[in-house]
C-alpha cells in the first residue's frame, strides 16, 4: 500500500506528485509494499517497508525525479537486506557463528530455520535477532542439533 501524509497545503502538489510517481511502478503498486510518503515544507520521507532493495532504489529514483529541489529521505527498510544484516550479525558474533541458520524477513518478521548445537547458541541466536534494527517478531524453528 502506498499512502500519503500531508502536514499542510503548501506542500501538497510535491506530495502528489510523488505519490504518482510511486502508484505509476507496477513493481511498488502491486507487491505488498508498505511506503508512507510524509511531506513538510522542502522535504519528503519515505518511510515503511518493502520487500527488496531494488524497491527501495526504484523508489528512491522515482521519488527524487518529482523533488524540485525538495530533500528526499528514504527510510524504507528492505526485507532482502535485513536478512543479509542479521546473517551478518550472527556470522560474526562468536556464540553464534557455527550455528546453521536460514533467515526469512517479511515486513520485519522474521523466521529462522536451522540447526544450533545447544540450548545457549539457540538462546544467543535469538538474543541477537531480537536486538536487532527494525525487528518486529521472531519465529523460532531452529532444532537443536547433534
Amino acid at each position: 500500500m502506498i499512502k500519503l501524509s500531508v502536514k499542510d497545503e503548501s506542500t501538497s502538489a510535491a506530495a502528489d506528485q510523488i505519490y504518482d510517481q510511486l502508484w505509476s511502478e507496477q513493481g511498488l503498486r502491486t507487491t505488498t509494499a508498505d511506503i508512507e510518503i510524509v511531506a513538510t515544507e522542502g522535504a519528503v520521507t519515505l518511510n515503511g517497508r518493502v520487500r527488496t532493495g531494488l524497491q527501495r532504489r526504484m523508489a528512491d529514483r522515482l521519488a527524487r525525479s518529482s523533488l524540485n529541489g525538495w530533500q528526499l529521505h528514504n527510510n524504507l527498510v528492505a526485507d532482502d537486506q535485513m536478512a543479509m544484516d542479521l546473517a551478518a550479525r550472527l556470522a560474526t558474533d562468536p556464540h553464534t557463528a557455527d550455528a546453521n541458520v536460514r533467515i526469512e524477513v517479511y515486513f520485519g518478521s522474521v523466521i529462522l530455520i536451522g540447526t544450533v548445537q545447544s540450548d545457549a547458541q539457540r538462546a544467543a541466536v535469538l538474543e541477537l535477532v531480537r536486538q536487532a534494527p527494525h525487528v518486529v517478531k521472531v519465529e523460532d524453528q531452529l532444532t537443536l542439533g547433534r
